[in-house]
């Protein structure tokens, strides 16, 4: 897992434990959780060239996990919002 998407980790669990800890912590559990079955069952996502070349998506409850497959492991680079404007600038060509 890149830096970027630790902190967006942190990000989310920032904002939901302001009004609910115990839900914070069970949701960015479950986001994850769902990150290890990207990696271990190679779910593909939908390409997102047109972000960076190589980059997929995968959208899940309200996020979008953004990552990289190379032959040897699985790079999460980013979880943001499905709402969050994407543009090129909040994704760097390395991991």
């Amino acid at each position: 897992m890149s830096e970027p998407a630790q902190a967006d980790l942190i990000d989310i669990y920032t904002y939901i434990a302001q009004d609910n800890p115990e839900m914070a912590e069970r949701f960015v559990d479950d986001l994850v959780r769902q990150m290890y079955k990207i990696a271990e069952l190679g779910l593909s996502g939908s390409p997102r060239d047109w972000i960076r070349s190589g980059l997929r998506a995968f959208p899940y409850r309200q996020r979008c996990i953004y990552f990289r497959i190379y032959d040897d492991r699985v790079v999460i680079v980013r979880v943001l919002h499905g709402s969050q404007d994407i543009d090129q600038q909040g994704f760097s060509d390395q991991d």
